[in-house]
């Protein structure tokens, strides 16, 4: 029994607590960002009397800079720590996954160095998007965990598609309409974020629904204040939806979006926790380096959470499936 015990493989399901904590600060240092630089600095001019609070405003400015820097340091460790985890755990679809975030963040030191151009990083973004949702499907415990990374990657690239095209319109290669690709964009994201409480299936209680029926009526007030103008400004800038559906929708998205995040808090799963904060941070499209880092490696973190015990167990079948049954026949 104990010589069985110590040749037993060491379980890997899990990643190291080391790459959860650090995903939890990434999520935080985003998040602060968010908030502040790309929502509180452009709303401000709107603040009657902002110029007497010139001092805070600045102190504030300053947190959400700092929050930024920290942010993007972040970043440059855990691309390439989760792209590191993925790949230990060996099977095609981790390693699958591991190539493609970690060619998405060798294109973006280059074109950083100015040896890629934006084509070439906007291309390979969107290719490993779409991966990293088939592994993530492939990989989920169930049907209908996995439909809101699927739901986002679909948002996304329909999205990108409409920069890839400009792109391409842009240097003479091909000239395409892309116009219908927003449109179903607006309506993938919505659906990927009123789907998001499907990462929580069976953890949802009384709290973390209160929490979002609040977030929903304050998102509702925020889009009929001023005609809604500043919230799809917002809106369009910070995540990628141009705001063109009804108001309710985007309440309800942000509704359904709080209560996942605070039922994943409760559970005690601070992956996908951490994992639904980067999408959100990381926004649809592809808006800049920054912001797809981030929606990349939320996308992963969700694949990892969402792979259990289940997935790696029909992973190993079906690579051991051919000595299995060789080992029948001889016996």
């Amino acid at each position: 029994m104990a010589a069985r015990q110590m040749a037993a493989p060491r379980d890997r399901s899990a990643p190291p607590p080391a790459v959860i904590f650090a995903a939890a600060g990434l999520a935080v240092a985003s998040a602060v960002e968010l908030l502040i630089l790309r929502t509180f600095t452009r709303t401000a001019i709107h603040i009657p009397g902002i110029t007497a609070l010139r001092e805070p405003y600045e102190a504030l400015s300053l947190g959400g800079r700092y929050a930024y820097f920290v942010s993007v340091a972040l970043l440059l460790i855990a691309v390439p720590v989760v792209a590191w985890v993925l790949w230990r755990r060996r099977d095609p679809v981790h390693r699958g996954m591991a190539i493609a975030l970690g060619s998405f963040g060798l294109l973006s030191g280059l074109a950083a160095l100015g040896a890629a151009d934006r084509f070439a990083l906007d291309a390979a973004t969107s290719g490993a998007v779409a991966v990293i949702a088939i592994g993530g499907a492939v990989l989920s415990r169930g049907r209908w965990p996995s439909l809101p990374i699927v739901l986002f990657a679909l948002a996304f690239l329909l999205s990108a598609s409409h920069t890839l095209a400009q792109t391409m319109a842009q240097e003479g290669l091909a000239t395409f309409g892309t116009g219908g690709a927003l449109n179903a964009a607006e309506l993938a994201g919505v659906a990927f974020a009123c789907s998001v409480p499907l990462l929580a299936r069976g953890t949802v209680d009384r709290t973390a629904t209160l929490v979002g029926v609040a977030v929903s009526a304050v998102t509702f007030a925020a889009f009929l204040g001023n005609g809604g103008a500043t919230a799809r400004f917002l809106l369009l800038w910070n995540e990628g939806l141009s705001g063109a559906m009804p108001s309710i929708a985007y309440a309800v998205a942000a509704g359904c979006l709080a209560t996942a995040f605070v039922a994943l808090l409760r559970a005690r799963n601070g992956l996908a926790a951490a994992g639904l904060v980067l999408l959100v941070t990381g926004g649809i499209g592809l808006h800049s380096t920054y912001q797809s880092s981030l929606a990349l490696t939320g996308m992963s973190l969700l694949a990892l959470a969402l792979a259990g015990p289940a997935g790696h167990a029909a992973i190993a079948q079906s690579t051991n499936a051919g000595p299995t049954r060789r080992a029948a026949v001889t016996s």
